[in-house]
Parts: C-alpha cells; sequence; structure tokens
C-alpha cells in the first residue's frame, strides 16, 4: 500500500530492503553447513544405512513429483507479446559452466566463498558420512552443535527485524514496478499456489493413502491444525513438534507401538527437516516464470539442468538459491525483487506444504522400515484418476486466468510508436513540401557559410528506420538521430528542416544537393563516397540477427548456422550493417534488402535471418513479436554508426567536432538511453501513485 500511494518517493526503501536482504543470507550457508554435518554424523553406522535406505527411496518419490511440477506448470504460462528494449545481458559473453565444481567440492572454502551451495551441501554430506563410524566423533559434533546454536541466535536476532525489512523491502519494489510487472506477477503467485494447493491437498496425501492404510480424512484431520498454524506464523521451524505429535499419532493408529512410533517421530522429522522440503523445491518454477515474464521462455532442453541443480540449490534458502539460478540461466538479477516480493504469500504457502512433506515422508519411511507399505490397488486407481483431473484443471485454469489477466495490455509495438522526443516540445522542425527546392550554394560559398546566411540546415531521412527516425503515434517524426540532428542544428542556431530521401537515393539525394547531413542508422565502411563523406562514428553497436522465434536456437552460434542448407540472410544495403563483416557468413547467400520491412513483413520469400544489430532488431522484435534477436557465439562484431554529410571539408570537420563533443558531454549517452534501453527520462515520473495522480502531489 505505501509503494503504491507514495510512488517513486518511497523507492529509498529499497535501500534498507538490501541491508536486511544481506543479514538473511549472512548466516544461511553456515548454518547449512553445521547442520548437515551435526544430523548425518550424531547417527550409529547401522541406524544411518537402515533409515538411509528407505529414506533416500522415499524423499526421491517426493522430490521428483515435486520436481515434475517444475515441468509441467510453466505450460499454463500462456504466450504473450513481450518484446523489450535492447539489454546489455544480450551480448554478455556466458561464462563457462563448471558443471563438475557445480557438485564436486574441489576447494570446499572457494564453494562457500562463491556461494555455490550445491558443492558445499556435497561436502557437508560426505563429511557427515566421515563421522558415523568414529568414536570420537562427540569432540566434532558438540563444538558444531555449539556453532550451529550461535548462527541459530543471530537468525532470531535478524529475524525480529522481519517486519521492517519485509516492509522496505515490498515498498520499494512495489514502488519501482511498474502495473504492467506487478500484473504480470499475479501470474506467478497463481501458478505457485495452485501447485501448493494441488500438491497438499491432493497429490502427496493420494501418494500417502495409495501406499498405506491411513485414509485420507484422517490424514488431513490430523495435520490440519498444523498446516494452519505454518501458514500463519510463516516460519515451519515453530511447528516440528507439532509434525512431530501427527506422525506418532498417525503411527500408532495403524498399529505401530507406542514407543516405536514415538522413536520414528522423533528421528525421522529432524532428519528430514534440513533438507529441501517440496515448498522449496517447487518455488524453483519461479526461474521459468521469469524466463516468460522477460519474453526470453526456458526451452526443453534446460529443463534438466535447471531441476539438477535447482534441487541441490535449495538445500539453502531460496533468498540464496533464486539469485544464483537466476545468474545461471543469464536472467536479469533484479528480478529477484519480485521473488521477494511474491515471497510474501509464496513462503507461507510452501511452510504449508513444507508441513506435508514431512509427514508424508516420515509416515512413508517408517512404513517402509516396519514392512506395511504396500499399494492400495482400489484407492491407488481412484486417486490416480482424481489426480489427473485434478492437475488439468489447475492448469487449466491458471492458462486462463493469467490470460485473462494480459487481455487489455497494449502490445510492446505501441510503446515504440508512443516514444516522444528525448527533448521534448522544444523540438521544433519543419518538413518543406517535396517540390521545395533549396537555396543554391554562391560562388565559393562552402556548406557551413550556406547555414549561416540561410539559417537551415537540411537533413535527409529515410522513412521508417527505427530507433533512428520514423513517425509516432502522433504522426510527429521521432528518433535517436532526429534528436541528434536537432541539437546540431541548435550549436549551428540554424532551423532544421527534414527532407525524405528513398533508400537507395541517398547518394542521388547529395548529388542533387537536396539535404546536407543524412540520417538513418547508417554503418561506417571503408571506401569513400564521391558525392559525400562520414563523419566520426558517435556511437558502437552489435551485430545481430533477427531470426523467427521458433528458429532462434538454429542460429545460436556460427557452427549451428554452417549446419543449416541453403541459408539465406538477407541485410540492409544502405542501413546498419558493417558491410566489411559480411566475410563472416562467406558461402553463405547474401540478400540485399533496401529496408527491414521486407524481410519483416514477407515481402521478400525465402530469407531465413536479417543481419542487423542487436540494439536495432530489439526494436524490431517489439514491432513483430513472432521474431527473436540472436547473436551467435562467435559472432561478436562492433558495428560504428555515423552520420552521413556532404562533401566539404569544412562541414565535415565541424561534424566530427560535434560527435565527439556530444559523446563527452552525455548527450549521447543519454539519447542511448531513452531509444535503445527505453529508459525514458522521466521514467521515475511515469510511476503511478496516489500521491501524485490523485492528490497531485509533486507535479509541476
Amino acid at each position: 500500500a505505501t509503494g503504491i500511494i507514495f510512488g517513486t518517493w518511497a523507492s529509498f526503501l529499497q535501500v534498507v530492503g538490501d541491508i536486511y536482504l544481506g543479514l538473511l543470507q549472512m548466516t544461511v550457508l553456515p548454518y547449512i553447513v553445521v547442520s548437515l554435518i551435526s544430523k548425518i554424523g550424531s547417527f550409529t553406522y547401522d541406524h544411518a544405512r537402515q533409515v538411509g535406505l528407505h529414506g533416500m527411496k522415499i524423499q526421491a518419490w517426493l522430490w521428483a513429483i515435486s520436481l515434475g511440477f517444475v515441468v509441467i506448470l510453466p505450460l499454463s504460462l500462456p504466450e504473450w507479446e513481450a518484446g523489450t528494449f535492447f539489454s546489455a545481458s544480450l551480448i554478455e559473453e556466458p561464462e563457462a559452466f563448471d558443471f563438475l565444481g557445480l557438485y564436486i567440492p574441489i576447494n570446499p572454502f572457494a564453494s562457500l566463498a562463491n556461494n555455490i551451495v550445491p558443492a558445499a551441501v556435497v561436502f557437508s554430506i560426505l563429511i557427515g558420512i566421515a563421522l558415523i563410524p568414529l568414536d570420537s566423533k562427540d569432540q566434532v559434533l558438540q563444538p558444531f552443535d555449539t556453532f550451529g546454536e550461535a548462527l541459530g541466535n543471530i537468525a532470531h536476532a535478524v529475524i525480529r527485524l522481519s517486519p521492517w525489512g519485509t516492509f522496505a523491502l515490498t515498498t520499494g519494489a512495489v514502488a519501482t514496478s511498474t502495473p504492467g510487472e506487478l500484473i504480470r506477477l499475479g501470474g506467478y503467485l497463481g501458478t505457485y499456489t495452485l501447485g501448493i494447493l494441488l500438491l497438499t491437498l491432493v497429490l502427496f496425501p493420494a501418494l500417502l493413502c495409495s501406499l498405506t492404510p491411513i485414509r485420507y480424512w484422517k490424514l488431513m484431520g490430523r495435520c490440519r491444525g498444523t498446516l494452519f498454524t505454518a501458514f500463519a506464523t510463516g516460519k515451519m521451524f515453530a511447528v516440528l513438534p507439532m509434525i512431530i505429535e501427527d506422525v506418532r499419532t498417525l503411527l500408532a493408529k495403524c498399529g505401530t507401538e507406542e514407543e516405536r512410533a514415538e522413536e520414528a517421530a522423533n528421528v525421522l522429522v529432524p532428519l528430514a527437516y534440513p533438507f529441501p522440503n517440496a515448498g522449496k523445491v517447487l518455488t524453483i518454477v519461479f526461474i521459468p516464470f521469469a524466463a516468460w515474464f522477460i519474453g526470453q521462455p526456458l526451452e526443453l532442453r534446460d529443463y534438466p539442468m535447471l531441476v539438477s541443480v535447482g534441487l541441490l540449490s535449495f538445500f539453502g534458502s531460496p533468498i540464496v538459491a533464486i539469485p544464483f539460478l537466476l545468474g545461471m540461466f543469464r536472467l536479469p538479477a533484479d528480478l529477484v525483487a519480485l521473488f521477494i516480493v511474491a515471497g510474501l504469500w509464496g513462503a507461507r504457502l510452501g511452510d504449508m506444504l513444507g508441513v506435508m512433506h514431512l509427514t508424508v515422508f516420515s509416515l512413508l519411511t517408517s512404513a517402509s522400515q516396519d514392512g506395511w507399505l504396500r499399494i492400495q490397488k482400489t484407492r491407488a486407481l481412484g486417486w490416480l484418476v482424481a489426480s489427473i483431473v485434478a492437475g488439468c484443471l489447475t492448469l487449466w485454469l491458471n492458462h486462463a486466468t493469467i490470460s485473462w489477466s494480459l487481455a487489455d495490455r497494449p502490445p510492446p509495438a505501441d510503446r515504440v510508436a508512443s516514444m516522444q522526443p528525448f527533448f521534448g516540445e522544444n523540438l521544433h522542425a519543419v518538413e518543406p513540401p517535396p517540390e521545395t527546392q533549396p537555396s543554391p550554394l554562391l560562388e565559393n560559398e562552402t556548406i557551413l557559410e550556406r547555414i549561416r546566411r540561410t539559417g537551415i540546415l537540411r537533413v535527409g531521412f529515410p522513412p521508417e528506420t527505427p530507433p533512428y527516425c520514423y513517425r509516432n503515434t502522433e504522426g510527429n517524426l521521432v528518433g535517436m538521430e532526429i534528436d541528434l540532428v536537432y541539437r546540431l542544428a541548435v550549436e549551428l542556431e540554424a532551423e532544421l528542416h527534414l527532407v525524405p530521401y528513398h533508400p537507395g537515393s541517398l547518394e542521388e539525394g547529395f548529388t542533387e544537393d537536396h539535404f546536407d547531413v543524412a540520417i538513418g542508422g547508417r554503418a561506417l565502411v571503408i571506401h569513400d563516397k564521391k558525392d559525400y563523406e562520414e563523419s566520426a562514428p558517435y556511437l558502437e553497436l552489435n551485430a545481430a540477427l533477427v531470426v523467427p522465434d521458433h528458429r532462434a536456437s538454429e542460429f545460436s552460434s556460427e557452427k549451428t548456422i554452417r549446419r543449416l542448407e541453403r541459408l539465406r540472410i538477407g541485410y540492409i544495403e544502405e542501413g546498419v550493417l558493417i558491410q566489411t563483416g559480411r566475410h563472416r557468413f562467406q558461402g553463405l547467400e547474401i540478400v540485399p534488402l533496401k529496408e527491414a520491412g521486407e524481410y519483416l513483413d514477407g515481402r521478400v520469400s525465402d530469407l531465413d535471418a536479417l543481419l542487423t544489430t542487436a540494439e536495432t532488431g530489439a526494436i524490431y522484435t517489439m514491432i513483430h513479436p513472432e521474431f527473436s534477436v540472436v547473436i551467435p557465439r562467435e559472432l561478436r562484431v562492433r558495428v560504428p554508426i555515423v552520420l552521413v554529410v556532404a562533401r566539404d571539408d569544412e562541414f565535415r570537420r565541424l561534424v566530427d567536432r560535434f560527435v565527439q563533443i556530444k559523446r563527452a558531454d552525455g548527450t549521447v549517452e543519454a539519447l542511448y538511453d531513452h531509444w535503445i534501453l527505453g529508459n525514458s527520462p522521466d521514467k521515475s515520473e511515469e510511476r503511478w501513485s496516489v500521491v501524485k495522480d490523485v492528490f497531485g502531489w509533486g507535479k509541476e
């Protein structure tokens, strides 16, 4: 509520939230290490072997069901036009993935220092197992128990700050999130909530009731209070005594001796507690949601890595695991703020599922040890049908709900079409009628002298070349280079006249003296033109391919591209392709195009990809969301972008100085942020809030 009421005025609370988040994460990994070593090391060999064989089997079943939901639930997320402006993560070189180092603690201290949770967990389990047969292990375990208590005291002290820390995290996230982002966050909350309820109320009870004599209503009747208490407190640790009592009572009702039931409950529940429960495991679904959220859904081949790494990562806190997994799949790290907001609801639901997980694990493990774990065929068949029906209904309901919430969301193309000049209403440009003839040069007059004499700077522009020059919804010419040449006109104290030219007629325009400068996202080339020159580059962009969404994986590397037969790649002949880089695709058919629309609109058939830049391609994919931007791993080509000027040494030197100054004073960077990254200079003011948009406070 505070974030919505005060909007960006409350964004400073993000700093307070970050401090609280750091304090929460501080003790998590050390506590995992000492807890696992202490719990496992305290077993006797026979006890550990017996419990381990049965417990690992049951735990594997429960994990498999939970991980299956991590794969299935994202299927209910609907397709949507998620085009976004260019992001620097697109051109970042992926770090080499060390699968061995992720799981094998070659240097345990490095694993701890670098927050590599899976390796730290494996190391702790191995140390615990190694301690089991030692006679003098108590001398080692006692300090671990003491250290664990000390870490627990720190954690409890931090938890006392929870109301304030959670308030700061949530307020900061809401204050800086757009309404559209919050609506899409509801997609994760709905997906996660339905998954939790299905596992808690249907699938886990169905598994237990199909393999033991325990009836559904007896199980739910006994666990009901514990489930509600876990949800209300948000702290599963606090209900461990209640879980132990539930397990003991249910075992006794199944005929287990009282002493044996008590022993099983007191051992199995604490033993399973340090391991990831289904509530934690299901949180992994945030990763495919995050990928869907930014319009880059995970592919099926990504899921084996996700579920294997995710499971071991969640031996620790989700606060540690989620940033780790986001980085692993090259997703924006700032999405963790959305996870924190969702965690206010999700963590409580996760604890509720965790209660059911521990209860079902303990009951099934005890039944397996004592030999009364058997398939109840009639009940198993009924539960199988009920589970399938409930699962299908859940997926359908989630898909329908999210689709409805996104129905009125404007497409990404509208964001491009509605953009305004960076310099606002100060931009005054004139579009003279096509038949208007420019003032000819006088004898021995330079272009700069004519500009000063007439007070007019004439700039040629090609139609519809976003983000450099295009018409917005109001019919005005806007774009990065429109803003740039406007600043040039201001510096020259001249009026800006914009003169259109058609693709392929640039040289003719200079020959006939139609304009002094031309724009259109032109790339620097080696050879000189007879009738015009090129300024010093004002920007460097990144070469990329624009391909249909379903073919993006085929162009992920130069090697995969070479495997394709009869490949035809288009490029804009007078546009953003750095022509000296054409040798990178030797042997492939390179097709010159007049404009990008020939490929994007399908006017030129049989083209497989468009060679352009990643920054420009991102704009194309917002207008045409059926396409994606791909930078093949081996294709790292920088494209210098220039202004084209009439052949006049004095005027070219002036434009070069202008470009140098605008790069130095931050103008080019500001235009890049606005037109390429989509960061409007008044973006913070656009965030709706009660104090600004209802009461009018803070408005000029």
